[in-house]
């Protein structure tokens, strides 16, 4: 079920993600809105996703039922939350996030969606206070923004999609990364 109709719905929406990231201390590496679901990257730095991110769903959902005067859950079931190793997945994770519009057939490339962090991230238009693109770009090493920009954009825009790392991201795995690193997060 579409829950972004219009543009009013895509606005509010990330005006409550980002209220919300920002008074809950969690880093929004990337995101998209799609028009039945969103994807993010976040970092919290405390034990509070969950909660933050039950606020974000029930205050859109209240918002959204008011205006569309409906009842009932517009999120279904619980968000899906993987822990990421930095080194092996974050990058083809940031490439999944921002290409769901290119492979939804809603645009042809990833800059012509406005509700995603691809065209802040490269550049092409601000980012919203809540994204911090630079823990993105640091991906790539060291270089000048411009250069680290560029960087991500033939990143993403590479016909190499690592299918591995995609099915991965797409399982119900609750931790992407190595065995080491599997193990050092199980152990916490």
């Amino acid at each position: 079920m579409p829950i972004f109709l219009d543009d009013a719905d895509f606005v509010r929406f990330l005006r409550i993600l980002g209220d919300v990231l920002e008074s809950s201390q969690i880093t929004c590496w990337n995101y998209c809105l799609m028009p039945n679901h969103y994807h993010a990257t976040l970092q919290p730095s405390q034990a509070n996703l969950s909660q933050a991110l039950r606020r974000v769903n029930s205050e859109y959902a209240l918002w959204w039922n008011r205006r569309q005067g409906r009842v009932g859950h517009v999120f279904q079931g619980r968000f899906k939350d993987q822990v990421v190793d930095q080194d092996q997945y974050l990058l083809a994770l940031s490439r999944y996030v921002v290409m769901n519009p290119v492979r939804a057939n809603l645009v042809q490339k990833p800059e012509d969606w406005r509700w995603s962090s691809y065209r802040a991230t490269v550049g092409l238009s601000s980012a919203p206070s809540f994204l911090n693109n630079s823990t993105t770009l640091r991906l790539f090493g060291d270089g000048s923004e411009s250069e680290l920009r560029a960087s991500f954009a033939r990143w993403v825009s590479a016909n190499v999609d690592d299918w591995t790392a995609v099915d991965r991201i797409r399982s119900n795995e609750r931790i992407l990364g190595s065995q080491d690193f599997k193990g050092l997060v199980s152990s916490c």
